[in-house]
């Protein structure tokens, strides 16, 4: 998780000098107990994603991530990687080049003044 972090924050880096602009960074993850890690101060006992937990705590705590999202993992075309069963999902990202994302739950925020 904390790999794709760094990915995406490249990326965004990347696209926003390239067309002078700005854009927000949403996470979105289909565990419910990450989820609760990093919005409702939850914690967690597995000793490898302790300190990716903090550290995306503390950058969605200083707003470098814009929103997190919880979403259904039937919607993740990612789980195709990791689960033996055929997804519909990767099924509908090749046929159609898009991803439709199912939220659970999310948090609003209010926009702090610049």
């Amino acid at each position: 998780m904390a790999y794709g972090f760094d990915i995406s924050t490249t990326i965004k880096a990347i696209v926003e000098l390239q067309l002078n602009i700005s854009l927000p960074l949403i996470l979105y993850t289909n565990s419910k107990l990450i989820y609760k890690c990093l919005i409702k101060l939850g914690t967690i006992q597995e000793k490898r994603l302790m300190i990716n937990i903090i550290c995306l705590r503390q950058l969605y705590k200083r707003r470098k991530i814009a929103k997190v999202k919880w979403i259904n993992g039937d919607s993740n075309p990612a789980d195709a990687i990791t689960k033996s069963k055929p997804l519909l999902a990767l099924k509908r990202l090749i046929n159609t080049n898009q991803i439709k994302l199912k939220t659970v739950e999310w948090v609003e925020r209010t926009v702090l003044a610049t």
